[in-house]
């Protein structure tokens, strides 16, 4: 079994169609499906039913579209790690992430590929929230930062989108509310509120108050936290519900529901920013091989 095969498999199996799958691909349908037969051979199994016009996935096919992907995706994220390596580099780069961001999984996948692809280069991480990345980034104390910001705040720096992400109710699994499809504000109004203390995060502290205000309503906020994780516990204790960034997260679940919540637009872009006048080699790499990793993500997922 070859990358080729698998390639050519991947085809077949998102199109279900042969001739569609071989103009895709660029190949004669012949050969493309004597490749096929020859993979089916190899492993013997059967993993396309042609006992119809459409072609079907029998259940070893489907097994082994997914672990196609999986190991394309790989192959493309390994290349473009092995690119960078060719070039060499050493030096330093110090990263800042909040609490929240290192639980982004592209985070975690970039530093691994950066350590990978640089073994010389060495990384510091420091704990720091997205305004305080703002001062450190301009003063040149940090490389690069990991953060959520409003859409097209801090024009001033450098960044890269990495993903948008709205805001959610989060309340216990078992809580009134969560049986409910078309929560609205007025519905969270009622319920005792925990809430990010300002001086933390004043874009999202504002713009949960800016929403409520719009509807002529005041929270009842019982209590502040100081960090993300702290809410999600007051939740689990049931001291109140709490309005949360709405993406990936680890841990701090246990019987926690996310529910969307009506007249709630709020939303932030998750972004590895830098400062623009900053062209150090490490950083340029750090940049160059994020931008590699997200360009073979979105190959791959075509």
């Amino acid at each position: 079994m070859d990358l080729r095969q698998l390639r050519y498999f991947l085809a077949v199996a998102e199109d279900l169609h042969f001739r569609r799958a071989a103009e895709r691909l660029h190949v004669s349908q012949p050969a493309l499906s004597q490749q096929i037969k020859a993979l089916e051979a190899e492993l013997g199994l059967r993993l396309i039913d042609r006992s119809t016009r459409q072609a079907a996935l029998t259940a070893a096919g489907e097994v082994l579209a997914r672990g196609a992907r999986q190991i394309l995706r790989d192959v493309e994220q390994i290349t473009a790690s092995a690119r960078l390596a060719d070039r060499g580099g050493t030096g330093s780069l110090t990263i800042a992430l909040n609490e929240l961001g290192g639980q982004q999984p592209v985070v975690g996948r970039s530093l691994r590929l950066f350590r990978s692809a640089f073994p010389n280069i060495a990384l510091q991480l420091a704990d720091m929230g997205e305004a305080a990345q703002y001062a450190a980034l301009e003063a040149g104390a940090i490389d690069l930062g990991f953060h959520y910001r409003v859409p097209g705040s801090h024009a001033g720096l450098a960044a890269r989108v990495l993903d948008r992400q709205g805001f959610r109710l989060v309340l216990p699994r078992d809580h009134d509310l969560a049986e409910k499809d078309d929560l609205s504000l007025a519905d969270v109004a009622e319920q005792p509120l925990i809430m990010l203390r300002r001086a933390i995060n004043a874009d999202t502290h504002d713009g949960i108050m800016r929403a409520f205000a719009a509807e002529g309503l005041e929270p009842n906020v019982v209590l502040e936290a100081s960090s993300d994780t702290a809410m999600l516990t007051l939740v689990a204790e049931r001291i109140g519900l709490a309005i949360v960034m709405g993406g990936h997260r680890r841990g701090g679940w246990q019987d926690l529901v996310l529910r969307p919540v009506s007249g709630l637009p709020l939303a932030k872009d998750f972004v590895v920013a830098w400062y623009g006048d900053n062209d150090a080699a490490p950083l340029t790499r750090c940049v160059a091989l994020i931008d590699d990793m997200l360009q073979a993500e979105q190959t791959a997922d075509d």
